[in-house]
């Protein structure tokens, strides 16, 4: 969603023809947004991304997701700040973004780390899907707490994102 228009249209992408769309991924631009809104800025007093564009990032993960695509993060323009790219790639992944724009080609490997599960998420990961192949139903304890089929679900994201990186 790079227009009111585009993120208004976001809920079409999960109902389209699918032999008649190429569809592979979604993202969104923050800038163009606010150039077509007519806004000053994309950013809040505090520097992040103002309630409107947290929005649209918010409907492109969603519309990504329910059209089965990949959900791509728009670029991090500070191509010298390595370290809140990491942080950032890190915090999309765990909201279920499955990418990130480059802007320069040095970002690529720091956006590979950031979106690569650390040790302990894998070892968790393990053990829940372990404890599911023991599962005579499906509902299973794990550490005093009850795990159900989306515990499951994430845990072979997690694995299949170690898997991918």
């Amino acid at each position: 969603g790079e227009t009111a228009q585009g993120v208004l249209a976001l809920n079409s992408y999960p109902t389209a023809e699918p032999r008649l769309t190429r569809l592979i991924g979604l993202s969104w631009g923050p800038w163009d947004l606010a150039a077509d809104l007519g806004a000053a800025s994309n950013k809040d007093a505090d520097g992040n991304h103002a309630f409107t564009y947290r929005m649209a990032m918010s409907m492109t993960l969603l519309a990504a997701k329910a059209a089965g695509v990949q959900a791509i993060d728009t670029v991090h323009t500070d191509f010298k700040d390595d370290a809140g790219l990491l942080a950032l790639c890190k915090n999309i992944s765990r909201e279920g973004w499955t990418g990130k724009l480059a802007i320069h080609p040095a970002q690529v490997p720091i956006i590979h780390e950031g979106f690569r599960p650390g040790a302990e998420e894998v070892a968790v990961a393990e053990r829940i899907i372990k404890a599911f192949a023991d599962a005579t139903d499906g509902v299973v304890a794990l550490d005093g707490v009850m795990l159900d089929r989306p515990h499951l679900k994430q845990a072979e994201v997690i694995l299949a994102l170690r898997d991918a990186l």
